[in-house]
């Protein structure tokens, strides 16, 4: 996985590089140059996309064990922030969250499967923004092909999410942990084997769980997608300080179809040079140019990167400690709490 995501990244970036070139750096660097310090107020929208995201993953614990808003909001923006930092396809700051919670003493089980849920409502909201702009493109552009291209995305994201949520009801952590205890237990003491199906059991049953209570699944979604919507001011902002307003339809078109983008393509880390490549071929469908389209992309990278740094030290600082715990209750042969 981790060399995937290397190779995807690094592929990314390439691609990057060189739509920057085919655009021509002066001119790029002098759309971004025109909003001068002030595109770093793109930075607004990033707490506040956190603080809706943290929520929809908090509201799918059971409300007599939900932690606290701090815990989630720290908890969410540090798997935010090494999905946006590091090589993890989007997967790994996922499980970052969920861990943290963990050593943060909340249940691991309960973290675990509101985090894969969770990721569900992820992905309907990638599915419904999608949909959005899907229909503003039909309304806007007079291209049936490109539309119906558009759609039978929409149609396959649709098909893997159904996939997802029956692999979940279907108890597949557990099957997953019998299929690998299989062959694992000829190397490994089959007694932690059987505690390891014995946790994705746990998993599985709680999954399940939430599954039936749809309302909390319906709110999750709603914040997401309430989230998404507030972001579409940082394509309106980006392209105001650069002195190229855009209207409100072609930001909501925009913002729909780049993330329906980013969520197919997981598999390069933060939807590098597939990001930019979406907002440009939407772009110049609905008449916006090529370069003013790239310089935004480039502003919005900057709400995604600059506020995550200093979660990825607060995750790393956490990590240490535990680790130090760790070591210091092995150090005292006491068993680690």
């Amino acid at each position: 996985m981790k060399t995937t995501s290397l190779i995807g990244l690094l592929a990314g970036l390439a691609v990057l590089a060189l739509l920057v070139v085919w655009q021509g750096v002066e001119t790029v660097a002098g759309l971004l140059s025109e909003a001068g310090w002030a595109v770093l107020l793109v930075c607004i929208f990033a707490p506040i996309d956190q603080v809706f995201g943290s929520e929809a993953w908090r509201r799918l614990f059971p409300s007599a064990h939900r932690p606290g808003f701090g815990h989630t909001f720290l908890a969410s923006w540090m798997g935010s922030a090494v999905n946006t930092l590091l090589p993890v396809a989007t997967i790994g700051g996922e499980v970052v969250k969920a861990r943290v919670l963990t050593l943060w003493d909340h249940s691991p089980t309960r973290a675990v499967s509101t985090m894969v849920v969770d990721k569900t409502a992820q992905a309907i909201v990638v599915l419904v923004w999608g949909l959005v702009g899907i229909t503003l493109l039909a309304v806007t552009v007079d291209d049936p092909a490109l539309v119906w291209g558009a759609l039978v995305g929409a149609g396959l994201l649709a098909l893997g999410i159904g996939g997802f949520i029956a692999v979940q009801l279907g108890g597949g952590l557990s099957f997953m942990a019998r299929t690998a205890s299989g062959a694992g237990s000829r190397v490994w003491n089959p007694e932690k084997w059987q505690g390891i199906i014995g946790s994705a059991q746990d998993v599985d049953n709680a999954i399940k769980a939430i599954y039936r209570h749809p309302g909390v699944i319906f709110l999750a979604v709603g914040l997401r997608l309430v989230a998404r919507v507030v972001l579409v001011g940082e394509i309106l902002l980006a392209a105001y300080l650069m002195g190229h307003p855009i209207g409100v339809m072609e930001a909501v078109l925009l913002k729909g179809l780049v993330v329906a983008v980013r969520g197919i393509s997981f598999a390069v880390p933060g939807g590098y040079g597939l990001q930019e490549g979406s907002y440009i071929a939407i772009g110049l469908a609905v008449g916006l140019p090529a370069d003013l389209m790239l310089a935004i992309s480039l502003a919005t990278r900057v709400r995604e990167i600059v506020p995550s740094i200093p979660f990825l030290l607060v995750w790393q600082n956490v990590e240490s400690r535990a680790l130090w715990r760790r070591r210091s209750a092995a150090a005292q042969g006491q068993p680690d709490t």
